[in-house]
């Protein structure tokens, strides 16, 4: 089971527009020159074992004459299994066109709710991957081509996908977690062996690192514990400590969030409506 704070996916941009005299179709970026540029996410629903093909679309500030191709690059922030998609080499841009598109191929293999595909444009002589570029359909924003694209993949879910994250301190291996019911009972947990704490160093978290899991959680109330075995909290100095929170995915809405020196353990009930 899984929450999180919600990585506010993708950060809000602010678009400097130019309106083009097109009578369906307006295009403004925020003065690039050139710019060529990927969609920027896509949430992808997949059911384990079910092989899905996404459209990505690849956009561009400006119309040529001539077909344009790009190289595609698969990311190293990508965690979902290599085995489990396929990402074609090339995406083209038309002649006269200032977009294109090209088809992930993802198989829910292995499936972790939250694992990621990212892919990126490598880099061509003369063409501005660096900015952010907006497409516009009668004034309205259909699409922000940047520097990466990322396709977010889940479980389906009837309810609501819940996020939490933790942040360690400089000793992983004294956190764990569990996650109740609201009749107490343990729906998921971590860094705990047989009743006892393991920690997240023998999951192969270093310290500072961050660990962050997705879980689709039906309505009811729900209690989060997070445990240190030393008795310190997520607290190493002044500078360097750690933190944890939990976020409800569907509407942004944080579910709870604390960190530091916290004792043995810190508890937090929240509800899902």
């Amino acid at each position: 089971m899984k929450l999180i704070k919600s990585i506010a996916f993708y950060s809000a941009v602010a678009l400097s527009l130019t309106m083009m005299s097109c009578e369906d179709d307006n295009s403004g970026d925020n003065s690039a020159s050139n710019f060529v540029g990927l969609e920027n996410y896509q949430t992808v629903e997949i059911a384990d074992g079910e092989t899905v093909v996404v459209e990505g679309r690849i956009l561009a500030s400006e119309a040529t004459g001539e077909d344009r191709t790009f190289n595609l690059m698969v990311d190293p922030s990508t965690t979902h299994g290599a085995a489990n998609y396929s990402v074609p080499a090339t995406v083209t841009i038309p002649a006269g066109s200032k977009e294109g598109t090209y088809d992930v191929t993802i198989v829910g293999n292995s499936l972790v709710d939250g694992n990621k595909i990212v892919v990126y444009l490598e880099t061509a002589e003369g063409v501005n991957h660096s900015t952010t570029y907006g497409t516009y359909s009668n004034g309205v924003l259909t699409g922000v081509g940047t520097a990466k694209s990322t396709f977010n993949l889940y479980r389906p879910c009837a309810s609501v996908r819940a996020r939490l994250s933790i942040t360690f301190d400089n000793y992983p291996e004294e956190t764990a977690w569990e996650l109740y019911d609201a009749d107490f009972n343990v729906i998921d947990s971590g860094g705990i062996t047989g009743g006892a704490i393991t920690g997240y160093a023998a999951l192969g978290f270093a310290d500072r690192s961050t660990f962050s899991v997705v879980k689709c959680l039906a309505p009811g109330e729900y209690t989060f514990v997070i445990y240190d075995d030393y008795g310190d909290g997520m607290y190493t100095s002044a500078t360097v400590s750690g933190s944890f929170s939990g976020n409800n995915l569907n509407n942004g809405a944080v579910l709870f969030t604390g960190g530091g020196n916290f004792g043995s353990f810190s508890e937090h009930t929240f509800t899902i409506q």
